[in-house]
């Protein structure tokens, strides 16, 4: 009787228990308890299905074979301590997914006492809290990466606050913000204490105490601005004198802008920065007074003062004691759109541009141009290159002077001196011929008696005349040639038939002397000048070859056609002239030792030389054997 009632008390038992399990394995935990000694005796399904481990072999302590070997000796630890002191079990570990993939839980685990509080069972379970682990980790990164960059951005701040303070120290540059309502500063840099003389310790000063600071004359007039500025919500700019306690006066620039917000129609700030620019205006005190010295010192020199710009035409000229008129006429030209010896001295020129080009800085460099009333003036210039500082040209600066005094007396003092000496060569080998005139007609009137020895005196005389007015009229036209610069009678030049005449007019005295004469002229070569005159040049280089050629000797006149001059070669069998006489030899009256004996004036390479130097061409002599003359000749283009 008794076995059947318990079969019917276990039927409820049965029952409940298997209601428990359906509710456990519907749990999304897994689910676990254990006997009050600590060895688990059930794990619910999700378990072995979660770790693909039977159930009979996780019971006991077999189920700390699944959790991660990191985690196994923790965990034992936190779970015997939890069973031996009979408190509650609560720890984080990883366990192995049926696929090998350990994920987290988190493990609750809670003794069932009876009712006299003994422990009768162990009930827990473990959550999957992976996710959330991660998500707490990233968190956790996420925070630690804010408070780095917070830290980075705080040290950052504060390293721009001082290179600001520094900078506002260095540019003398304070900051200030003032509140428009009240009137009141809300912010005021220590550069600004620092400008003003103010004393940071003592508190934020008032508008009202600043403006005691301005300068009495500069006062009215900051405020009008300032207070229209504010009123009308508008930037402004000021520049303003502060008086310190003790005298020092300082030069101040202030600017200031307004600070709107989405809710005022004006604004509700300004903020503005005040520079102490006391040394730029001492500076430029300074520097008006040095301009001012400079212009007193320029306008009272003698040269007046030029710039060009890159394409060398003039872009600026002063007007003191300057010939050439006033200089915004100049403006625009070049230094050789004045000139009036281009076509003289060419070569000079034509270096003078070349150094120009390259930038090189030139000195007293003399030229002669036309002055504004017409007069011709002699200038000298000196100029420097200018260039930015990235290297690029911007054109020349510099001084002129006007040396025509200075010229014209040295070409007095050069004509008196010529003049003195010609006169000497003059005195010097007129003499002779003039006293031998004197003797012949002193001896003729007391000697003659008849009319026909009378005649041959006066004819000896006559004679001796003409060779006396031969010389002078040798000089005078070696002096117009020099002098008179004339060149209205210049043209294009054939040179070929030049040539050719020379030696048809010279072979038959050649040929009387018993010396061959050779000319070669070939066609085409041409030049500008004066064809008497050069044609006059050839016939006194010819007629001294003929002159000094022995008996038996030759003279050849060529004409030779090189890159860009044709060149006038006469050459001789003759002495020849030693090195030393070949700078002498065209100067007026100069006669070797060699010539001593040769009948002649003494002026044939005098007046060659003239009409060289009237040409702009260039006269060589050179050695042999005998002498070889040369007149170069630029061809015309």
């Amino acid at each position: 009787m008794n076995e059947p009632r318990r079969s019917l008390d276990d039927e409820p038992l049965r029952k409940g228990e298997e209601r428990w399990r359906r509710l456990v394995e519907a749990l999304p935990q897994l689910v676990w308890s254990a006997t009050p000694d600590g060895a688990c005796d059930y794990f619910s399904a999700q378990w072995t299905q979660y770790t693909g481990v039977a159930e009979s072999e996780l019971l006991g302590w077999r189920w700390m074979d699944v959790l991660h070997p990191d985690d196994r000796h923790s965990t034992r630890r936190v779970w015997t301590d939890s069973v031996a002191e009979r408190h509650a079990y609560d720890v984080e570990y990883r366990v192995r997914r049926r696929d090998g993939v350990y994920r987290w839980f988190k493990t609750r685990g809670v003794p069932i006492r009876d009712s006299k509080g003994g422990i009768v069972n162990w009930f827990g379970s473990c959550t999957d809290i992976t996710d959330a682990k991660h998500t707490e980790e990233a968190l956790r990164h996420a925070r630690l990466e804010l408070e780095k960059k917070v830290a980075e951005r705080t040290t950052e701040l504060r390293r721009n606050e001082a290179y600001l303070a520094e900078a506002q120290r260095l540019t003398r540059t304070g900051s200030w913000a003032l509140n428009v309502a009240s009137r009141e500063f809300v912010y005021l840099s220590d550069q600004y204490y620092q400008i003003y003389g103010l004393d940071p310790d003592k508190g934020m000063p008032s508008l009202q105490a600043i403006r005691q600071r301005l300068h009495s004359e500069d006062r009215a007039h900051t405020d009008a601005i300032r207070e229209k500025a504010l009123s009308e919500g508008k930037s402004y700019e000021l520049d303003y004198r502060i008086v310190l306690p003790d005298g020092i006066v300082k030069f101040i620039h202030s600017v200031a802008r307004p600070v709107f917000n989405a809710s005022s129609n004006g604004p509700v700030e300004y903020v503005g920065t005040v520079m102490d620019v006391t040394k730029r205006k001492q500076a430029e005190k300074a520097l008006r007074e040095s301009e001012q010295r400079f212009r007193d010192f320029t306008e009272s020199a003698s040269d007046w003062y030029w710039e060009t710009g890159p394409d060398h035409r003039f872009i600026s000229v002063s007007d003191q004691l300057n010939p050439l008129g006033m200089p915004t006429r100049r403006i625009g030209t070049k230094r050789g759109d004045l000139a009036n010896d281009l076509e003289e001295e060419p070569e000079k020129w034509r270096r003078h541009m070349a150094d120009l080009d390259v930038h090189k800085p030139f000195r007293d460099f003399r030229y002669r141009a036309t002055s504004w009333d017409g007069s011709e003036v002699y200038i000298a210039t000196s100029g420097k290159p200018l260039f930015d500082p990235q290297g690029r040209f911007l054109g020349y600066r510099g001084v002129a002077s006007d040396l025509t005094a200075a010229v014209r007396a040295g070409q007095l003092e050069e004509a008196l001196q010529e003049a003195k000496v010609v006169g000497d060569n003059i005195a010097h080998d007129l003499r002779t011929p003039l006293t031998r005139v004197r003797i012949r007609l002193e001896r003729g009137r007391e000697h003659a008696s008849t009319l026909e020895e009378f005649r041959a005196v006066a004819d000896q005389a006559i004679a001796g005349l003409d060779q006396l007015l031969t010389t002078i009229t040798a000089l005078l036209r070696i002096t117009e040639i020099e002098h008179s610069r004339r060149r209205e009678r210049f043209g294009e030049v054939q040179l070929a038939p030049l040539i050719r005449e020379v030696g048809d007019l010279y072979g038959p005295i050649a040929e009387d002397k018993g010396v061959t004469l050779w000319a070669e002229a070939p066609d085409g070569a041409t030049v500008q000048g004066d064809r008497d005159l050069l044609f006059e040049a050839v016939v006194n280089l010819v007629d001294n070859a003929v002159k000094f050629t022995p008996e038996g000797g030759r003279v050849e006149l060529v004409l030779l056609c090189k890159e860009g001059e044709t060149v006038i070669r006469v050459i001789d069998t003759g002495p020849g002239i030693p090195e030393i006489e070949r700078e002498a030899v065209t100067k007026r009256f100069y006669r070797s030792d060699k010539s001593r004996n040769t009948k002649g004036l003494g002026l044939g390479l005098s007046m060659v030389a003239a009409i060289i130097k009237l040409h702009d061409f260039r006269f060589r002599i050179s050695a042999g054997p005998g002498c070889t003359a040369e007149i170069a000749c630029p061809n015309l283009d």
